[in-house]
């Protein structure tokens, strides 16, 4: 986007390049009688579109970001989890056991639900039960850090 730029003006340059990449251009006109709007003008004339708002800019190339491809880490085998099965686990303290009604609460879902999970993440070797508690296994540790080992 030129917002201001004399005939001969490395603003210009810079469009007429971004033209050839195949780029949006955009230029915002100035007064008629400003030398320093002549170049605007001039792409204006061409093959740029004429913009006057942020808005107008937004319908052209898209709100900031949101052409962006999603800025991720690696897929983690946690994050495969369906996700009330990740709150369950989430909810697990990262040493010793929790029992079902405080690992219930802290997931925020029913001790039926939660115990229904824990069976569920038992099964994929994320939990083991000792008595009556449930904690991580160190394949859970390893899975959530990343495969880092111990923090």
């Amino acid at each position: 986007m030129v917002v201001e730029a004399a005939l001969r003006s490395g603003s210009l340059v810079t469009a007429r390049a971004a033209q050839r990449l195949g780029r949006h251009t955009m230029g915002v006109p100035g007064p008629a009688t400003s030398s320093r709007s002549a170049g605007v003008h001039e792409l204006l004339r061409g093959e740029a579109v004429l913009v006057t708002d942020a808005a107008e800019v937004v319908e052209l190339v898209g709100a900031m970001g949101e052409l962006a491809p999603d800025r991720r880490g690696p897929v983690l085998p946690a994050d495969l989890l369906a996700p009330r099965a990740r709150q369950v686990l989430a909810a697990l303290p990262g040493r010793g056991t929790a029992e079902v009604a405080e690992t219930a609460r802290r997931a925020q879902t029913t001790p039926e639900d939660a115990v229904a999970r824990l069976y569920e993440l038992r099964a994929l070797g994320y939990v083991e039960r000792h008595g009556d508690g449930w904690k991580l296994t160190r394949q859970a540790l390893m899975s959530l850090r990343g495969g880092r080992g111990p923090c």
